[in-house]
């Protein structure tokens, strides 16, 4: 009977060893998740929230192979604020891991963690508050600030800016007026172009810079006849070039007069 060649059993054997070890990284990271779970517990994270997160298993494997811990960290973090955890809540949890480590015989100093979570929090923090000076969460439109910002850039000074304003009566009931908007927004998103802004300015208002004129009346076409936006009136007013800054804060407050009642300040 012929024997197996000694490769195979070669083989088989860094498959046995390659097997085993990976069956020892799964159980040191159920363990130490574990212990986790429970020593946050401990130390008062709200009985509300849920703990576990597809991110935490992800932070412990980081901590035990050494690699990935930031971005690991960054992404508990979002998760926990996403899920209306805060940041207290955050810094507990990452003491409770922290705590754990040194059983753990891996990962890194429990002072490290806690200062790369810190800064994760941070990022993360950072973030939002950049997506929320420049996004409206609820169109995806730009905030009244960034839609301003666009629209008095210099870097508009190459084209023929325009706005469309897109305007619509105050309704009785107060979530009318945003289900206007969202409609608007909806239909808006999908046409514009690389250098258009959009943006909920006043109350009643969604306003578009374009490009040109005739683009202008383009995206007003579409706007015509909006179902879910009953009142809605469509104009196209001509960025004053050329004009001091003085003039153009006049235009403004012309074209948006809710600006007077809801000043940037």
């Amino acid at each position: 009977m012929e024997s197996p060649p000694a490769h195979r059993h070669g083989d088989e054997e860094r498959e046995r060893t390659t097997r085993s070890a990976g069956d020892a990284v799964t159980t040191a990271v159920t363990t130490l998740l574990t212990r986790w779970r429970a020593r946050s517990r401990e130390l008062g994270w709200p009985s509300d929230l849920a703990w576990e997160t597809d991110a935490a298993p992800a932070v412990v494997e980081a901590c035990l192979s050494g690699s990935g811990l930031l971005p690991a960290l960054r992404e508990l973090a979002d998760q926990r604020l996403g899920s209306a955890a805060t940041d207290v809540d955050f810094a507990r949890d990452v003491d409770a891991l922290a705590s754990c480590l040194p059983g753990a015989a891996l990962g890194p100093a429990p002072a490290d963690l806690v200062a790369a979570a810190a800064r994760a929090m941070r990022e993360i923090v950072a973030r939002d508050a950049l997506l929320a000076h420049g996004t409206d969460p609820v169109t995806g439109l730009r905030t009244r600030s960034a839609f301003l910002h666009d629209l008095t850039s210099p870097g508009y000074d190459d084209v023929d800016r325009h706005v469309l304003v897109a305007r619509w009566e105050p309704a009785t009931a107060p979530w009318s007026s945003m289900s206007a908007r969202t409609t608007i927004a909806d239909h808006l998103r999908p046409h514009l172009g690389a250098r258009e802004s959009a943006g909920s300015v006043g109350p009643c208002d969604v306003a578009v810079l374009v490009t040109s004129p005739e683009r202008a009346e383009r995206l007003g076409e579409l706007l015509h006849g909006l179902p879910g936006a009953p009142g809605l009136t469509v104009s196209i007013a001509g960025w004053p070039r050329g004009a001091d800054p003085a003039r153009q804060a006049a235009w403004l407050l012309d074209l948006f007069p809710s600006l007077v009642d809801e000043p940037l300040i």
